[in-house]
């Protein structure tokens, strides 16, 4: 019988949840993003694993209000290279944002300090004991979610939305996000919410408010459903809503999949018929996880492995949904990793991107035919700056509507998300 891992594998600075979450956010720092970064916790048991993954997210959905906090109580950083560093900010996560017992906190981070880090255990634990005690006398100053956003963002979204829109949603990305399940239609999802005590969420979505081991929920080996923000499902939603009869649809970018599984999933016209669904995406890998998806769920669609702007078809199609490249800043909350990777220029590169793809698709669609354009980006540029001057340049285009929010944010407990649903004239 194999041994059970404990999470400990020996020796000062060696062990627990505290030394995996300070290697995992150093990598991060470094410019892994949260997924890469987690083969550091895979010697930890699960509920180590689960412990110090917990620990990163709350550290980086804080990071700005930390490091102010820390740079107010030491001289000189250590620097960046030692793990020093990223464990003062798990420490501070621990007393600040997680209700983490100040012993533990304290004890537990300052005993993950290994030999590299010896000459800063002192260090450690000095700050972590004086945050703690300015805890306890209620003289922290009160939180600031804008510091954990960078300036370029901050300044973007108050030119869009005002500064007590942008406020709301800083605000809103300290929190981790609820898991919304998808359904092939609304009538399945009530069902599954009332036998499961869940939440009905337009357009065919479930939300449960705790964290859930997705596996094991009644449905999931049969294929019932698969994970998707409800704010995503709005745009396959819209484009579905307009096809009366069984259409040839063309997903770009299509994986990992819940946009094509909720195309491929729905039925339409008088006898039920489904559409036929081909999946267009660059990556192999990400496609992999796309047709894990489809064996599980029992759909079909056709794969394509390419890249769209190389890619050429030979037919034309009755609807292309494109759920383009992009920031991604709408899923910060479940990806608070992006503060610390994403620029300004980075943005710039994203949109023309999306512009050269918008493009491609315009290719494909036949007269009279839709184009579905979305990103899950809270940034004009990359929304409604976008279609606005895809329009300009494709005057054979006229804007649907949809007769709903185009727009979603976070602050709404929802995912960052933009949609407009676009057809083609005849």
């Amino acid at each position: 019988m194999p041994k059970a891992k404990s999470g400990r594998t020996g020796g000062r600075g060696k062990s627990g949840a505290r030394r995996a979450a300070a290697t995992m956010l150093a990598a991060i720092m470094r410019g892994k993003t949260l997924n890469e970064a987690r083969d550091k916790l895979d010697q930890l048991s699960d509920s180590d694993r689960a412990l110090a993954d917990a620990i990163v997210q709350a550290t980086l959905r804080h990071f700005g209000e930390i490091e102010a906090l820390i740079r107010a109580h030491v001289k000189k950083m250590p620097p960046r290279n030692s793990l020093a560093q990223p464990l003062l900010f798990i420490g501070a996560a621990q007393l600040l944002y997680m209700n983490v017992p100040s012993h533990a906190a304290l004890h537990e981070t300052v005993a993950a300090t290994g030999r590299r880090e010896q000459p800063y255990r002192g260090l450690i634990n000095a700050v972590l004991r004086n945050l703690a005690r300015a805890q306890e006398a209620d003289t922290l100053p009160p939180p600031d979610p804008l510091a954990n956003i960078p300036d370029w963002l901050i300044d973007n979204w108050r030119a869009f939305y005002g500064a007590e829109k942008t406020a709301a949603i800083a605000a809103s990305l300290a929190d981790a996000p609820p898991l919304d399940l998808c359904f092939p239609d609304a009538a399945s999802a009530q069902v599954w919410a009332e036998e499961n005590s869940g939440r009905f969420l337009p357009p065919s979505h479930v939300r449960l408010d705790a964290p859930e081991n997705v596996a094991a929920l009644p449905g999931f080996n049969d294929g019932r459903f698969w994970v998707q923000n409800a704010a995503a499902g709005h745009l396959a939603a819209a484009l579905l809503s307009v096809l009366d009869a069984p259409a040839n649809i063309l997903d770009v970018c299509a994986a990992p999949g819940g946009k094509t599984l909720q195309l491929a999933s729905a039925l339409t016209g008088e006898n039920g018929h489904r559409h036929h669904v081909s999946a267009l995406d660059i990556s192999k890998t990400r496609l992999a996880r796309l047709h894990e998806n489809l064996a599980r769920t029992g759909l079909e669609v056709n794969s394509i492995c390419a890249d769209a702007l190389a890619w050429t078809s030979d037919i034309s199609y009755d609807a292309v949904l494109l759920d383009a490249p992009c920031t991604a800043t709408g899923t910060l909350r479940r990806h608070p990793d992006l503060l610390r990777h994403r620029s300004a220029s980075q943005m710039d590169r994203l949109v023309a991107l999306q512009a050269a793809l918008l493009a491609r698709a315009d290719d494909w669609v036949k007269p009279g035919g839709y184009l579905a354009y979305g990103v899950c980006a809270l940034q004009r540029q990359e929304g409604e700056d976008q279609i606005a001057d895809f329009l300009a340049s494709a005057p054979h285009y006229t804007q649907v509507d949809m007769g709903h929010a185009q727009r979603f944010t976070p602050d709404e407990n929802m995912d960052g998300f933009f949609i407009a649903l676009l057809q083609r004239a005849v």
